[in-house]
């Protein structure tokens, strides 16, 4: 295993971690209509299906990946 390697296997998913944090505030706020928004978000992000950047510490879904360039 390369050293390139070894550094992307121990890099943790800032977004994929904000996003269940934003999740479990909202519910414990009982915003459980925003908690599971996000929550559907989070799953399209986890498949892949969108990406997701955040703004103002809010998060924002890109849903058409091919235009994005990254």
């Amino acid at each position: 295993m390369t050293m390139e390697n070894d550094t992307c296997d121990n890099l943790i998913d800032f977004t994929a971690y904000k996003m269940r944090s934003l999740i479990e505030d909202l519910a414990k706020q009982g915003r459980s209509d925003y908690a599971n928004a996000m929550q559907d978000a989070l799953d399209s992000y986890v498949l892949g299906e969108v990406h997701i950047s955040f703004i103002d510490g809010w998060p924002y879904v890109l849903d058409i990946v091919d235009d994005i360039s990254l």
